[in-house]
């Protein structure tokens, strides 16, 4: 029964990897006339294109730029020509809708970001301060929490950003830290508390940390990241949507403004940032188990209010959103996309007791709120941005934080013809075919990341220890069925070839020849293979049982140290032991008979 099992799950196994070639052999069939569409527009960039958009919709890193631009496969997307774009647009929409259901999901992947027309303008949300929030439909809020949230996600799996706020006093908290899924890659920014003690660089990528030293850091699947001044950066996904990151620092601790742009019409968000649907009145809903509202957002439009009622609701509104709204987005630990030092968890940076007090612009020093105002005033502010920047200078002198204004890098910027393709990779970074170098002719399709490459199930068979051209003899116990073989015009090897490694080379032959399995083979071939190992078991075990011989001394120890041990009684019999035979008799006489008759003599001769 076992080796029943045995096969049909490795029939199984094979089927399940043809499957997937045959998938990503219907996809890259259907994909050639949309590469053609691309090279026909620019020989160099549009095979660039092309193959990063194969590797996007399979998950895959895509190939490193041969040319000069930075751009990712979404920003040169927009770069071709509108009708290169609707020709293409209009294809990869058709087979998303025609295609078989395998493939569907790839093409459902490139029409995430290839869907866009010219009227589908992005959207921002921010948290800034200490911290206030704008969502992606302009509802505004401060938001005193302290733990790890998740601040916008998308439908898709594609984006996801997640905030760590941390407390810089009783009443004020802040943005230390952000965490992102940049199309398969993890990007963490740590402005104040770094998770390994390396101080040196706040970025950390896949949880290593990584020293951006030019103007553009390419990441592994198509997005970049973009320093600007001293700790500011701009992180670009492979479909387009950005995030801008502000370093700056109150009472000592760094933080970070956070600006998040992301495209409502090819995808649909979730977080503390907002639906990103249009509406501002639902924006910081809670919803219930069931997916129904258990609590509206009824108080909107009192941030900042000098009238004390509306500062009475305010406060009761702040303290509904740094509890229920807040615990709807607070990040488990197998969500987390943060980095954790020793004995740390998301758990450690909770504490759902914050804030201790909830503070609002009718609390503050009139002095302070004057001076604050006219600063942020001169700086420009009007509004619900105006409250928010009185908020953070009045209280924490926090430096008046704009809207930041995050450039297209396509816009006006003419692509000349690339006549030297020329690797435009990180500085010091191997070549794409060495960091993912081809399968070999007769390799599976993507392979077995448990196995070495060429060793994994269903990769072509190698020679190991024997003549040029003979195939290594097949086990019997990896087959599942006694006295199996692998089809050879060429005679079973010798028992050395058995020994050295049979089991890469059973796995390749089972995999790449299943039928020949049934053929027999004669018992002698598969007596050598059970008996050796149980042989060279004992030889094995031999040194093992003669150490209790070696231990033989050491018992025999204490039977020379006896006549060390007999001394000590032998002293008190060493009298009669030391003197012959012939002092028995002397000793009587010389000392017992004089000491005795020398008192009996002579009392009684004075007493006559």
């Amino acid at each position: 029964m076992k080796k029943q099992v045995t096969f049909f799950g490795l029939f199984a196994l094979l089927a399940f990897g043809t499957a997937n070639a045959q998938e990503k052999a219907n996809f890259g069939t259907d994909f050639q006339p949309i590469r053609k569409e691309m090279v026909a527009w620019d020989a160099v960039r549009g095979e660039w294109l092309a193959q990063s958009m194969e590797a996007m919709a399979n998950k895959k890193p895509t190939p490193d730029r041969n040319f000069p631009e930075e751009y990712t496969p979404a920003e040169m997307f927009g770069a071709m020509p509108s009708a290169t774009q609707e020709r293409v647009r209009s294809q990869i929409q058709r087979s998303s809708t025609t295609s078989d259901s395998a493939s569907r999901t790839q093409w459902s992947r490139l029409n995430s970001f290839t869907n866009r027309t010219p009227d589908c303008k992005p959207v921002m949300g921010r948290t800034y301060g200490d911290p206030h929030l704008k969502s992606f439909d302009g509802a505004t809020y401060s938001f005193q929490t302290v733990g790890e949230f998740t601040l916008a996600r998308s439908a898709s799996g594609n984006v996801n950003v997640q905030v760590r706020q941390r407390p810089q006093s009783d009443d004020f908290s802040l943005n230390t830290a952000v965490a992102m899924n940049v199309g398969g890659d993890r990007v963490c920014f740590y402005a104040n508390e770094k998770p390994d003690g390396n101080t040196t660089t706040p970025l950390r990528i896949n949880g290593e940390p990584v020293y951006i030293e030019g103007a553009n850091y390419y990441l592994e699947h198509g997005g970049t990241i973009s320093p600007s001044g001293r700790n500011n950066y701009t992180i670009t996904w492979p479909t387009g949507e950005k995030v801008k990151l502000d370093g700056s620092q109150s009472g000592g601790i760094g933080f970070y403004n956070i600006a998040m742009e992301v495209y409502p019409c090819s995808d649909s968000y979730d977080g503390i940032l907002g639906n990103a649907n249009g509406r501002a009145s639902d924006d910081f809903d809670v919803r219930n188990n069931m997916g129904g509202i258990s609590s509206s957002n009824w108080n909107m439009g009192v941030f900042g209010s000098t009238n004390q009622r509306d500062q009475v609701l305010e406060k009761e509104y702040l303290a509904f959103l740094a509890k229920d709204f807040a615990r709807q987005y607070r990040i488990t630990q197998n969500e987390s996309l943060f980095d954790y030092g020793f004995n740390q968890s998301t758990f450690a940076f909770t504490d759902e007791s914050f804030p201790r007090v909830h503070r609002t612009l009718g609390d503050m020093n009139q002095d302070d709120y004057r001076r604050a105002q006219r600063e942020c005033e001169r700086r420009g502010f009007s509004g619900s941005d105006l409250s928010a920047c009185i908020y953070d200078n009045g209280y924490l002198r926090i430096e008046p934080t704009p809207q930041p204004n995050i450039p297209n890098r396509t816009a006006g910027r003419q692509l000349d013809p690339v006549r030297t393709p020329t690797p435009n990779v990180n500085p010091g970074q191997k070549p794409y075919r060495e960091r993912y170098p081809e399968p070999r002719i007769g390799d599976t399709p993507g392979g077995n990341p448990g196995h070495p490459r060429g060793t994994e199930p269903g990769a072509p068979t190698r020679t190991v220890g024997t003549e040029a051209g003979k195939p290594t003899p097949q086990n019997p116990e990896a087959t599942g069925k006694p006295g199996t073989r692998t089809p050879s015009k060429e005679p079973v090897t010798s028992k050395p070839v058995e020994e050295k490694n049979p089991n890469s080379t059973i796995n390749g032959q089972l995999e790449r020849n299943p039928e020949p399995v049934k053929e027999p083979v004669s018992k002698p071939v598969s007596r050598p293979v059970y008996t050796e190992p149980v042989r060279t078991e004992p030889v094995k075990t031999e040194p093992v049982r003669s150490e209790p011989v070696r231990t033989t001394p050491v018992r025999t120890e204490p039977v020379r140290s006896e006549p060390q041990y007999t001394p000590p009684p032998s002293r008190p019999v060493s009298t009669p032991v030391s003197t012959p035979a012939s002092r028995p008799a002397s000793t009587p006489v010389s000392t017992p008979v004089a000491k005795p008759s020398t008192p009996t003599t002579s009392p009684g001769r004075r007493g006559g």
